[in-house]
């Protein structure tokens, strides 16, 4: 990066953040002003307000949160707009938009049974102060004079200005034990007009008062609730879609992962990041984050346990997941052509942030996600102008639940979705849809269901339309970082978009500590720069190397590998060796083979000649296996190449002998039985080269006889002479050719061979049942033998009757 290009990135971050803080105030008016409250400070206060209504609750449960009221800032935007008045901004009512809520329990309370409550603006004023009473408490009636100047008293003494007020509206409810009465005061200046009063109310139960509250009656208030209902639609359908997604990348991870592309340990340490980062979350914001949640006869502290284990259960486990596939995939879709989009993220893992890569990527983000958000609250402004406010009470969700450290639970939860998004929307969707449907549509994909289904950076605005409109631009924007540069730009881009958006309230707050909580998930987002920045004009590059698969995974990719050539040149061997038809030129055949791996080293044929004539062929390569596969290959395709030119004995055996010994060089050792079978004559001419003899069985009698012929197997010699021997076979006779794994099969668990004596009675036994019979009979009584173990060798069988 030159110095020009470094100077036009700063300049572009620079502009992002002073147009951030210009446009705020103007696209938020009725977001957070005049805040100096935090967290602690309003519980103080709280706590000191609640001892005016009765005791304290010994040993407290004390839930602090930031409570919205969307509603109401709806009505004060659409005043504002109908009136065009911007003066409602630092009105009463806007200060009541986003206020701090402390309500307290006793440890065994039920989550409804309450103690004390209060909501206090952020700039201190106390609104509304609250004991709860059980219905079934038995109290006196008040005198309701008695009871208005009490209530005056009480409400100055909390500070409330009584002249702003006219004289108190007297409301009774009945209840079984008592009667209840509430004081209503109602505002004489009224910000919004006659028909939207508001006031304040004091409450007694009985005749004990317990507290106050304000009260704004809305006779819109539905028709608002039901505009801002698709907001709350869409983030929870954007919650569930993460369940959906899930086994979407669930599947292409599988089958990359069992071929060996792919490899667990960086996307391990990528979601347990993000589930760390759940943890963390829940740990400190489940307290609040419970609030309003009632399970069964659960307490408020055991609902605040339940609450966090299922948010992390069935949210963010799966986010952690699905981010944890979503790399792995991407990554692999990506290290061929786009590597380098990888660099600077994988360098962050590695160690190495000293570098020029993760500066400028980190350069990038920091920047990009400036102008970003400055664009988005310009975006707000002249969605404003249009009727389409940007509603601050929806912006803070990501730490509304928070108390004190609201900076790092908006870390942990800015990171834990940017994470998400980054990691499906823009490394795995964007890599997959660019490879499948080119460049320019892949973006288009990507960006629209990126934009619509993932969470990102968008303005909260009452229209769902204008939700998706300003979000899929965000995302088409990050989606052009990625392409155009890397993952860690459009990552810190978009944290940077989204933290600065939830956080420029506190950087403008009137107080320290909330301006460090502001801080802090900048400051850590931007931490790579700081570490990087001064290398970011050097020469040190980071390049991205795949070393992820671990060592199991070669094993198994290695023993698929295997696998599929081995299932290949099974393939090819069973095209090679013939289906035998059960007759041929009158003589019936039956057959069978039985490999002892997936590639044997046996062979067979028997071909019809033009001039009537039979060629009978039983070989076997020693061994089983690829290398056993192949010789035998060779020689079944030479033995039918020299048939067909020249079928006689003695030509046969030259020809095979010749090219198993020029073939095969580690010598293996092939043996051959060749039949030459003359049907009308019923003659045979025979030769064994190794093989074992085959068995004439007589028709009459059914005597076994060996026909033998001793000769060298094939390829020992590069000349082989082989003994030719003739035989007469009468009507019906039958022949048994057949590989020494059936005389040489085992028994389980002995070194007892099958052997030939049994072979022969066997023969013996089953003479009379034809081809099919003895084929069947020898093979069983040599399973019976054997037992179920497996084959040690291959195992041909080929019998012929002649007719």
């Amino acid at each position: 990066m030159n110095a020009r290009n470094l100077l036009g990135w700063i300049a572009l971050g620079i502009a992002g953040v002073l147009l951030l803080a210009w446009g705020y105030p103007r696209a938020y008016p009725f977001g957070p002003h005049d805040w100096s409250v935090t967290a602690a400070e309003a519980e103080a206060v709280a706590l000191a307000h609640f001892r005016d209504l009765g005791e304290p609750v010994a040993d407290p449960y004390v839930v602090v949160r930031l409570d919205t009221d969307p509603t109401l800032e709806r009505r004060l935007q659409i005043v504002a707009q109908e009136r065009g008045d911007a003066t409602l901004s630092g009105g009463v009512l806007a200060n009541r938009v986003l206020s701090w809520e402390v309500t307290v329990y006793p440890r065994a309370a039920r989550p409804y049974e309450w103690t004390y409550r209060a909501r206090i603006a952020l700039d201190g004023e106390v609104f509304w102060l609250r004991q709860r009473m059980g219905d079934e408490e038995a109290l006196g009636a008040a005198d309701p004079e008695e009871a208005r100047r009490a209530a005056d008293l009480f409400l100055i003494e909390q500070g409330f200005d009584l002249d702003r007020y006219d004289d108190p509206e007297l409301r009774s409810q009945e209840l079984r034990v008592r009667t209840d009465m509430n004081l209503r005061y109602r505002e004489r200046d009224l910000e919004l007009g006659e028909l939207y009063p508001y006031g304040v109310e004091v409450r007694f139960a009985g005749s004990r008062m317990v507290g106050y509250q304000s009260w704004f009656e809305d006779p819109g208030e539905t028709a608002l609730e039901n505009q801002l209902q698709p907001l709350q639609f869409l983030t929870i359908g954007r919650n569930l879609v993460v369940l959906l997604l899930l086994p979407l990348v669930a599947v292409p991870f599988m089958r990359r992962y069992h071929a060996g592309e792919i490899g667990v340990r960086r996307g391990l340490q990528v979601g347990g990041i993000l589930l760390g980062s759940s943890v963390v979350l829940m740990a400190m914001t489940s307290v609040s984050f419970s609030e309003g949640s009632n399970v069964g006869i659960l307490t408020r502290v055991q609902m605040t346990w339940l609450t966090g284990i299922w948010v992390i259960g069935f949210l963010f486990l799966p986010i952690a997941l699905t981010s944890f596939l979503s790399w792995s995939v991407g990554e692999s879709q990506t290290r061929g052509t786009w590597g380098h989009k990888l660099a600077a993220f994988d360098a962050l893992f590695r160690g190495a942030w000293d570098t020029a890569t993760v500066a400028r990527s980190s350069l990038r983000g920091v920047a990009s996600g400036c102008a970003l958000a400055g664009l988005l609250v310009l975006a707000g402004i002249g969605l404003k102008e249009l009727g389409y406010w940007p509603v601050a009470s929806y912006e803070f969700d990501s730490w509304k639940d928070s108390s004190q450290w609201s900076g790092i639970v908006l870390f942990a939860f800015t990171l834990i979705f940017v994470g998400y998004s980054e990691l499906f929307a823009r490394l795995f969707l964007v890599s997959l849809s660019v490879e499948r449907l080119g460049r320019m549509a892949g973006f288009v994909t990507a960006t629209l269901v990126g934009g619509i289904l993932c969470w990102g950076p968008t303005l909260s605005v009452f229209s769902i339309f204008g939700v998706l409109a300003v979000g899929v631009g965000c995302v088409a924007a990050l989606v052009f970082l990625f392409l155009r540069y890397d993952l860690l730009t459009s990552g810190t881009a978009a944290f940077f978009t989204s933290a600065l958006l939830a956080t420029i309230p506190m950087l403008l707050a009137d107080d320290r500590w909330l301006e460090f909580q502001g801080a802090i998930p900048l400051f850590v987002a931007a931490l790579p720069l700081v570490l990087s920045l001064r290398s970011v004009m050097s020469d040190r590059e980071f390049v991205y190397r795949y070393d992820d698969v671990p060592p199991h995974v070669r094993r198994i990719t290695e023993r698929e590998r295997q696998r599929v050539e081995l299932e290949t040149a099974r393939r090819i061997q069973s095209s090679i060796l013939p289906e035998l038809p059960e007759q041929l030129n009158g003589v019936r055949i039956a057959h069978s083979y039985l490999p002892a791996s997936e590639v044997g080293g046996d062979f067979y044929d028997v071909m019809a000649l033009e001039d009537g004539r039979l060629a009978v062929a039983v070989g076997d390569v020693a061994g089983h296996g690829v290398s056993s596969g192949l010789v035998m290959s060779m020689a079944k395709s030479a033995l039918a190449v020299q048939v067909t030119f020249n079928p006689e004995v003695e030509a046969v055996f030259r020809t095979l002998n010749r090219m198993v010994f020029q073939s095969a060089r580690r010598r293996l050792l092939t043996t051959l039985c060749y039949v030459l079978l003359d049907i009308e004559q019923r003659e045979l001419s025979y030769a064994s080269a190794g093989h074992l003899f085959p068995y004439r069985i007589a028709a009459k009698g059914g005597a076994v006889d060996a026909l033998e012929s001793v000769s060298y197997p094939l390829g020992v010699r590069d000349q082989l002479q082989v003994n030719v021997r003739a035989a007469r076979l009468e009507a019906g006779d039958q022949l048994f050719l057949f590989s020494d794994g059936v005389v040489e099969a085992r028994r389980e668990g002995s070194d007892e061979l099958f052997g030939f004596e049994r072979l022969e009675r066997s023969l013996r036994r089953h003479s009379a049942d034809g081809v099919t019979g003895i084929r069947d009979g020898v093979l069983e009584d040599l399973a019976e033998f054997t037992g179920p173990g497996p084959r040690e060798d291959d195992l041909t069988v080929l019998v012929l009757q002649v007719p």
